[in-house]
Formats: C-alpha cells, structure tokens, sequence
C-alpha cells in the first residue's frame, strides 16, 4: 500500500499541468469580468498612460439584457486619465483633502475615442455586443440604443492593463428614456407661417445634478440636437402637424420650456415635471402662451448715411443687437433692408465701422440707433446719420513737448477734454479718439462747442489749452499748448506717531481731482521723504500706508502744499 502511495504521488506530480487562467475582477455598473488568454500586466495608479495594443489583441464584449431582440446602435468610449489630473489628485490625497475629488483615480478617466460596437441580437431578448477590438485604456464606457428611446449605459474598470485576451463588462441592463412629448394646439388661423421654435433648460436638485448629469454623454449621442439645445440653448423647431420628441432627458427634477413664435415673440417659461424613466405627453396651447397675439412682422427699409453728406461711412455694416440675428449688410448708397423684425416693441442696431487702416477715423467706431415700430404698418423706411468727426488739434512745440515728457510720471502725460458749460464752467467731455500725432495730438469732436484740452503730467500738474470755438461748419480748429513752470513745490514727509522718527518704505498714493485720471504711487526714502514735485492743482488728495500701521490720509493735501510745501503724515 505505501508502494502504491508513493507511485501514485510521482505520477500526478510528473503529470503535465494547464496553463493557468486568472479570472479578472474589473468593475463596472453591470458586474464585470474579465478573462484572459495571456498573463495580465498590473499597472499602479501612478503609471504613465497605457498604450493602445495592436488591433484584435485585446477585445471588449457585454451582454444586453432586454424583453426583445436588440435593435440599434453601439458604442465603446474609450476614457484616459490625463497627467495633470493624476498630479492633482494624488496631491490632495497626500495632503489629506479627500473632499477635493472622486474616491477612486478612474473617476477622473475622460473618453478620448468612441467605436463603434457590434451587436448580435438574441432571439430570446436583448443581444451581445462585440467583441469589439479595444486599446488598453484605465476605463471603458459602454452605450448601446434603440429607436424607442430604450438604452444600455455602464462602465468597466479594469483593474490593470491587459496584454490580451477578452474583457466581460459582464450584463448591462435595459433602461427606459426619460423624456417629453411636446404638441402644439390653440393655434389661430390667421398667424404667419405656423413656426416655432423650442427652448429649454434643466431644473436640476442640487443632491441629484451629479447623479442626473452622467448621462448627458447618453443623450449627446442618442440625439445631438436634443443635447445642443441642452447645454447650448439651441432651439428646436416644433411642428402643428406632429408631436416633437424629447428623449433621453437626463432625470432631473423637471425641464423649463419656452417656445418662440416666427414673429420672433417668446412665451413666458413653463416649468414641465420629468418621471424618471417615462416619456409623457405635454400640450403647450399657444392661446395661453400668448395672450397678446403671436405677434407680426414688420420690413425695415433704410439708409445709413455720415453726417450731413448724402454718402455712406465706409466700410461700416450694421449689427442687430435686440433681437439679435446676422449682420446686415449695406449698400454702396448705404440702403439696407432687414426682414422679420417684432412689431410689437423696439429694435435696436449698431453702426460699426472697419477700424482706419491710416489716419483719422470719420466716425465713431460704434453708433447705435433704435426703431420703434407701427404694428398697423407691415413695412417701414427710415434715415439714419452717423455723425462725422470734427477733430480739435492740440499743437506743441519742441520746448512744450520736452517739459511735459520731463515732468511727467508714468503713465503719464495724460491728456483730457473739456467742454465749457452755459454757465461758464469747464466739465469732463467723453472723447473715443486722442490721436497721438507729430507734434500734436488730435482729439475727436462729436458737436459744436468751446472746448480746451488738458495736458497732464500728473494727477496734480495740469496744464490747459486756450479755449477754442468749433462751429458747427468746423471740421478741424486748433489750440496751442503753453506749460507752465510756476507751481509749489511739495513732498509727503512720513513719520512715526510713536517715536517720531522717519518712516522708510511707506507707500504713499497721490491722487488729483479729476477722477479719470490715474493716481501715483511711490515710497519713502530713509528721511521718510517722497517728492510730488510741482503741484498746481484745483485739489490734491494723498493716502500714505505701511504694514502693521493705521493707514493716513488727507483730502486737504493741497492746503499744506500752498501754506509749507509739506504734507506732514503720521503713522
């Protein structure tokens, strides 16, 4: 018996052995498996990127489990974690801020490719999808619908990177489509053209957005358009005649609707409920949601001319800003003729003109004009002049344009307009164009007037033109620019409130009395000392700061400098 022991044992030992198979144990939504035929590679989450395999080396199938014979189409996202991501998150997670990220490296797996995927079909219901030729990638995505709307949606992970072999994404289970079906009624008889256009918008819970929103990539390949009106706010025509088609939706809490008339006129917003899984049927009764009529379209017909003159701006083009639409076009003449706008409220428009290859610009760049509509009238005419430049021209001379550059600080000089009042004070004139020029500077005019320019080397030194008439014949009248050397001289002295010893490196801000002009910054030497230099201003404001010091300012600043010539700071 212990001969036969012992024989026995040395047989089954000498015995020539299977190659073992290992059974994989990736995760995905359906329960997923995977077997091999070769060896599987493990890849830390660390590792660089996997590579693709050559075509038919490694494989993907699933099974579609469903009362019917599968009938439609099949994907295979293909998803890669960037480096960048990688970084990131294993950062947070060595500094311990796990609420900064998913739970698991693959989450942040995005996919880069999508195959397409075969499907055979069961006789009993449902089918199997692939094998399907795959690269090795750290996580897969599977879709798979049909035209009712019906889909399979899961994922595999493997958890590490095959050489070869088959991956099981093991059964994905038949989802049925959330979703709306839109019909219109209440139209009247006498309306336009009878089309309208739908747009919507998720109303989503916010413990639910994240749960609802994975299956936007579902619905962006189910139905584009239905996807683009989504997260684009792309409209989708609707139609009298049939039911529009809402489907998938993402399970959100419900979907805010609006539809827009071909009149260009929009109803209120109708918050629609969703039901998880059904597709229910929704009636918009265009009565109600325009109570005031769908409204009219009316032809605008025009000219846009410059000035006074019988001639188009050149290179101008009109833009629709409410409602938007498409550039119009001009003519040579200037005509324009622009369709479909709302009778029932204003439009408005703007005149852009194609920036001056060289010299001066003729108009503003922008002009924006409005038409307010008859509704009894289909069609209406109008005349729209863009005002020409006038230009006012500060001349300076080679001694005048040295002592501005020398007293000036950056980013100055500065150059402002004024406009004289009726009561015979100067105020600030918006101007688009201050046209640095040889020996001068070239300011736009948009209407007659006495008018001056400022010259600022900074927000305390200015230096004034002459006042000048421009009539409203005028096209360019000119002024000379004299600077002035008398003014008081000033320096900010900071010194400690506690000790009173010089305050170095404070930072002291100098600021005049004209608000669009910038404010000057600088720092104590070690006396505690920052020069202003010449001040000849109506005002001067200064703010002196340091860390670990109360701030100190002073509106009267210029008191001091007319009385001392020292603005006495104490921190």
């Amino acid at each position: 018996m212990l001969v036969g022991a012992l024989l026995g044992l040395g047989l089954w030992w000498l015995w020539p052995r299977a190659p073992e198979t290992g059974a994989g144990s990736g995760r995905s939504v359906g329960g997923a498996r995977s077997s091999e035929a070769a060896p599987r590679v493990q890849v830390p989450p660390g590792s660089p990127e996997p590579r693709s395999q050559e075509s038919g080396a490694l494989l993907l199938r699933a099974t579609l489990l469903g009362e019917r014979p599968f009938s439609g189409e099949a994907r295979v996202g293909v998803a890669f974690i960037s480096e960048s991501d990688r970084g990131e998150w294993e950062e947070a997670r060595r500094a311990g801020e796990y609420g900064a990220g998913p739970a698991r490296l693959e989450e942040l797996a995005n996919v880069r490719q999508w195959l397409t995927a075969p499907v055979t079909p069961e006789p009993r219901g449902g089918g199997t999808l692939g094998p399907v030729p795959v690269p090795a990638a750290h996580r897969y995505r599977l879709l798979a619908w049909e035209q009712d709307g019906t889909f399979h949606w899961g994922d595999l992970v493997p958890e590490g990177t095959l050489q070869a072999g088959v991956l099981d994404a093991g059964t994905l289970r038949a989802t049925r489509p959330t979703g709306l079906r839109i019909r219109l009624t209440g139209a009247r008889s006498d309306q336009a053209s009878g089309r309208y256009l739908l747009s919507l918008s998720r109303v989503v819970d916010p413990v639910e957005v994240e749960r609802a929103s994975d299956l936007l990539p579902v619905v962006r390949a189910v139905s584009p358009v239905l996807a683009s009106a989504l997260e684009d706010e792309t409209p989708i025509p609707l139609s009298l005649e049939q039911e529009t088609l809402l489907q998938p939706l993402p399970p959100d809490r419900a979907v805010r609707l609006s539809v827009r008339s071909d009149a260009g006129r929009e109803s209120e917003p109708l918050e629609v409920p969703l039901r998880e899984g059904r597709v229910e049927t929704v009636v918009l009764d265009l009565a109600r949601l325009f109570p005031e009529g769908e409204g009219t379209a009316i032809e605008l017909r025009g000219r846009l001319l410059l000035g006074s003159s019988e001639r188009a701006p050149p290179g101008a083009h009109l833009e629709r800003v409410d409602p938007p639409g498409p550039p119009v076009e001009l003519g040579a003449d200037g005509r324009f003729s622009v369709p479909g706008l709302p009778a029932w409220r204003a439009s408005r428009f703007a005149a852009v003109l194609a920036p001056a290859v060289s010299g001066r610009p003729v108009a503003p760049r922008r002009w924006e004009f409005a038409f307010t509509p008859d509704a009894r009238a289909p069609e209406a005419e109008v005349t729209w002049r863009m005002p020409a430049y006038r230009w006012l021209v500060l001349r300076m001379d080679a001694f005048a344009r040295g002592q501005l550059e020398q007293k000036a600080r950056r980013p100055y000089p500065v150059f402002l307009l004024q406009r004289r009042e009726s009561s015979g004070g100067w105020r600030l004139q918006p101007a688009e164009e201050f046209l640095r020029e040889e020996g001068q500077v070239a300011v736009s005019l948009l209407e007659p007037g006495t008018y001056r320019v400022l010259a600022a080397a900074s927000p305390y030194a200015l230096h004034e033109s002459a006042p000048v008439e421009v009539g409203a014949r005028d096209t360019e009248r000119s002024v000379s620019l004299l600077v002035r050397e008398e003014g008081t001289p000033c320096e900010v002295r900071v010194r400690s409130a506690a000790t009173g010893q010089p305050v170095y490196g404070a930072l002291v801000t100098a600021a005049g009395v004209h608000g669009s002009l910038p404010p000057v910054r600088g720092h104590t030497d070690a006396e505690g000392r920052w020069r202003l230099g010449q001040v000849h201003a109506p005002s001067l404001h200064v703010e002196v700061a340091q860390e670990g010091a109360n701030p100190w300012s002073s509106r009267e600043a210029m008191l001091d400098c007319q009385r001392s010539g020292i603005i006495d700071a104490r921190l």
